[in-house]
C-alpha cells in the first residue's frame, strides 16, 4: 500500500528528504499513526515505522523519534541515538531521518545548507511558550556554527488560528498571536507565533515555507481536537541524502 506524503517544496531535493505523513485513511482502523495509545499498540506503531522507513529506503533504526513531552529539551543525534524524552532533534549525520509526531501541534523542519545540519522540532502551545524553536536554533549556532540567516525552514500543517480555541490562561501567554472574538472566545494562532519567533532569531520569512492546511478541518490529517483520544499522530520528518 502506497503511503501518502505531503512534501515541502522549499528544501533542495538533491540534498534533503522531507515530508509529513497524512492520516492515510486506508490504514485501518486509525490510519497511519506513530504514537502508542490505548487504541494503538506498540506492534502497530513498529509496523508503521517500518513502512515509513521502507518508503524512505532506509533502515528503521535510522528513523529517529523522541518520547515527546511538550518540553524544551533538544537532543543531538548520532548513529547510536536511542529514543529519549525531548521535543527537538538535531543532527549532522547523513542517512539519519529525524521525525517528530504531531496532531494539531506544529512540526518544524530546519536545514542549515552551509554547515549541513538538520533539525526537527515539535511545538504546540507549551513548546512555543518555552520557545523551543528559538532554543533549537541557538543550540545549532553554539554546537555547529549555524547562522540563522542561512537557514531554510518548513512549518507543517497544524491547528489554525481560526479553529484553535484556547482558554484565557493560554491566551495571556500569547498576546500578539491570540484574538478574542465577539463571543468572548480566544483563538491562538501558533503559526503566527512561530513566524514571530523565527523573525526574532534572524531567519528570513522568504526562507520559510508554511503549510496552509489546518489539522482540525482537514479530514485526512490527524487532529486531537477533532478526534480526541482516538486521534493518531503524523510524522514530520527530515533527513540529508
Amino acid at each position: 500500500m502506497e503511503i501518502e506524503i505531503i512534501q515541502p517544496e522549499i528544501f533542495p531535493k538533491d540534498k534533503i528528504v522531507s515530508g509529513v505523513t497524512t492520516k492515510n485513511t486506508l490504514f485501518e482502523p486509525y490510519g497511519l499513526t506513530f504514537s502508542v495509545s490505548k487504541y494503538v499498540s506498540e506492534s502497530i506503531v513498529k509496523t508503521n515505522i517500518e513502512k515509513l522507513a521502507s518508503y524512505l529506503n532506509i533502515n528503521p533504526s535510522n528513523l529517529k523519534f523522541l518520547r515527546q513531552s511538550h518540553s524544551d529539551k533538544i537532543c543531538i543525534v548520532d548513529k547510536n541515538f536511542q529514543p529519549t524524552y525531548g521535543d527537538a532533534l538535531v543532527t549532522g549525520y547523513k542517512g539519519i531521518v529525524l521525525a517528530v509526531k504531531v496532531a494539531d501541534c506544529a512540526g518544524i523542519l530546519i536545514f542549515d545548507p552551509k554547515n549541513e545540519i538538520i533539525a526537527a522540532v515539535h511545538s504546540g502551545w507549551r513548546g512555543s511558550n518555552k520557545r523551543i524553536l528559538h532554543r533549537t536554533i541557538e543550540l545549532m549556532h553554539k554546537e555547529f556554527g549555524t547562522n540563522p540567516q542561512d537557514l531554510i525552514a518548513y512549518i507543517s500543517p497544524l491547528a489554525s488560528g481560526e479553529r484553535y480555541e484556547v482558554g484565557e490562561e493560554v491566551a495571556k501567554l500569547f498576546p500578539r498571536s491570540t484574538i478574542k472574538n465577539s463571543y468572548g472566545k480566544y483563538f491562538f494562532d501558533n503559526k503566527r507565533e512561530l513566524l514571530f519567533q523565527f523573525e526574532e532569531i534572524g531567519v528570513s520569512r522568504s526562507n520559510i515555507e508554511v503549510s496552509t492546511l489546518c489539522t482540525i478541518s482537514s479530514a485526512n490529517l490527524h487532529s486531537y481536537r477533532r478526534e480526541g483520544e482516538r486521534s493518531g499522530r503524523m510524522a514530520v520528518f527530515i533527513g540529508m541524502k
